[in-house]
């Protein structure tokens, strides 16, 4: 299953105080939600329930919040486009839901059916930040499941969790590796790269006719794992660049300009056609090896 972030319901039980601090709940959460999907993670918030329904304070719920013209409009569009998968286990996989179907999961003496799905899916768990217990990087859960045997198992597992944006930085490295897990899968052509390219690439931007050249990269191509390799190259560095000028140096793998010859050979095959409708010389090119592609 792709990285998604899994909504932790019981992390609000119960409203808090006042409308104010209701914003400001929403706020670091939705904080929480931007710096995951920064990193690559599915802009895809699943949920038990309506979330909208969730009451922030009394007759204030999350419908409510995304009504209130005080609060950013782009927060509260950005919190829509994530919360379109209720309830959680509407699309899974089936072998995640046998699993849901099959287990039992409390956070502190109390039923988790958020944390269930986060724990089985191996999804990002958030929360909202209103207790000091959701104010962690890590979860403590009690699971209770039939193991092989059908015999009724009890163990502590751990979950990665985050309800405020550092927490997600501490698990840069981790998501990275779910990523680049599923990037790396033997069942990912080129074909499937560029249907998914926002998952995978979310920092770059494919012009038009990238689609063809990786169509054209089935399974069995050498190529198409030097491909992925130097994609994700691009994608770690475009994560952190925000100013200044293109820096080769920066990358791990030999990055050069085409030679002023090849240029006025090639000018024409190498002006290509951007997104936003301007064409643009391309001479800057990743070399792959083994063999010179």
């Amino acid at each position: 299953m792709d990285l998604e972030m899994v909504f932790n319901e019981l992390s609000l039980e119960t409203p808090v105080a006042d409308i104010s601090t209701a914003r400001k709940l929403m706020s670091e959460l939705i904080k929480t939600l931007r710096q995951a999907k920064s990193l690559g993670v599915k802009p895809i918030l699943r949920t038990h329930n309506n979330i909208n329904n969730i009451e922030l304070v009394c007759d204030y719920p999350i419908a409510s919040w995304r009504n209130d013209k005080i609060v950013d409009l782009e927060e509260r569009r950005f919190f829509r486009s994530l919360t379109l998968k209720a309830p959680f286990c509407e699309d899974a996989l089936q072998e995640i839901k046998d699993k849901f179907d099959l287990s039992e999961v409390w956070h502190q003496g109390k039923l988790a059916d958020g944390l269930r799905f986060a724990l089985i899916s191996d999804s990002l768990a958030v929360s909202f930040l209103s207790k000091s217990q959701w104010d962690t990087d890590f979860l403590e859960l009690k699971v209770r499941e039939l193991d092989e045997n059908e015999q009724l198992t009890e163990y502590l597992e751990k979950i990665v969790h985050a309800s405020r944006s550092s927490h997600v930085k501490q698990h840069t490295e981790w998501i990275k590796n779910r990523i680049e897990n599923k990037l790396f899968d033997r069942q990912v052509d080129g074909e499937i790269i560029w249907k998914r390219r926002q998952e995978f690439f979310p920092n770059l931007i494919f012009c038009e006719q990238v689609e063809q050249q990786l169509q054209n990269l089935n399974t069995g191509n050498p190529i198409l794992q030097q491909i992925k390799k130097r994609l994700l190259e691009l994608e770690k560095y475009c994560q952190t660049w925000q100013t200044g000028i293109f820096n080769p140096n920066l990358l791990p793998s030999k990055t050069t300009p085409e030679s002023d010859s090849r240029i006025q050979k090639l000018r024409e095959q190498l002006t290509i056609k951007c997104p936003d409708g301007k064409k643009r010389l391309f001479s800057w090119h990743l070399r792959m090896t083994p063999g010179a592609w």
